[in-house]
């Protein structure tokens, strides 16, 4: 395990981009690589996301990494988390700013997770005194500060009442590109986000909008999955062998023609929301392409 480094305003090691602040921490505590980078974007979300919403959060944050970008976000449960496994089994850089001191993990199921990213290349970040403990003003702290370290922020899923609205809040505030997933409007637990839709932030319908906007080549290689010799061996792999019935249903339901998510559930005899959250796993690993949005096809088959 790296040491903690402990950082003031005052080092040259500080994170340049946290010196914009009107009031930057008085102190950083850190475990894990440096904390500067050319692009990072913050990934957050609702805590109770959907399957498909978790799904798509690791897939765009497996797919911001191997752009070249930093995905920072809250360690929270949820998208946070998702954004994180995304970023790690992608062989990438993730940030972890947390809501408490480096006395205390919370959430407490996510100790590996923290343990994973502390190890490097990735960056623990506590912003608070090391025995302060999980309390709701830490979290809007919190987000102040994961905001700023980002180049832009995207919201996959959000509540009415959510953090991830007070991210967005100080996304804006500190004028960051702000990016929200779209969501359909009978969807539950995605009431902050058509909030956000209907406040004229921009939607982010293809990653593709979101990498050209931040002058990112995309990547398609994926590294291997984790094996006995991962350098995070407390992390489960994100990337098993397909053996899930319902992603091999969803699998045999594609073509090499774009099919509509809607007629492949149907084709499937799946779910719609089981059907979104096996084809962002397909995705993922590379087994499925989508495009246009919405429609998915075999990725070994050439585009018609």
């Amino acid at each position: 395990m790296l040491p903690l480094i402990r950082l003031t305003p005052l080092d040259r090691a500080y994170p340049s981009r946290l010196r914009s602040l009107p009031r930057p921490p008085a102190v950083l505590t850190l475990r894990g690589g440096p904390v500067e980078a050319s692009t990072v974007v913050a990934v957050v979300g609702s805590r109770s996301a959907t399957a498909a919403a978790t799904a798509h959060a690791r897939l765009l944050a497996a797919t911001l990494v191997r752009a070249g970008a930093v995905v920072v976000s809250g360690g929270a449960n949820g998208i946070d988390t998702a954004a994180h496994q995304g970023a790690l089994h992608a062989g990438g850089r993730t940030w972890v700013v947390a809501g408490t001191g480096c006395e205390h993990c919370f959430p407490t199921e996510n100790a590996a997770l923290f343990d994973a990213v502390a190890r490097g290349p990735g960056t623990m970040i506590w912003p608070f005194a090391d025995a302060r403990a999980a309390r709701p003003g830490s979290f809007l702290a919190r987000n102040r500060v994961l905001v700023a370290l980002a180049d832009a922020v995207v919201v996959v899923q959000a509540g009415l009442f959510s953090g991830a609205l007070r991210a967005a809040e100080q996304a804006q505030a500190q004028r960051k590109t702000l990016w929200v997933v779209p969501a359909a409007p009978w969807m539950r637990g995605f009431e902050g986000s058509l909030l956000l839709l209907a406040q004229g932030v921009r939607p982010l319908s293809q990653t593709e909008e979101l990498l050209r906007s931040l002058d990112l080549i995309p990547r398609v290689a994926l590294p291997n999955a984790a094996s006995p010799t991962d350098p995070h061996p407390n992390f489960a792999p994100l990337l098993a062998p397909l053996e899930d019935p319902i992603q091999i249903a969803v699998l045999r339901a594609t073509s090499d023609r774009p099919r509509h998510l809607d007629e492949i559930a149907t084709l499937s005899h799946t779910a719609v929301h089981s059907a979104t959250a096996a084809l962002l796993t397909l995705a993922l690993q590379a087994v499925v392409v989508e495009g246009p949005p919405g429609f998915f096809r075999r990725s070994d088959c050439p585009n018609h």
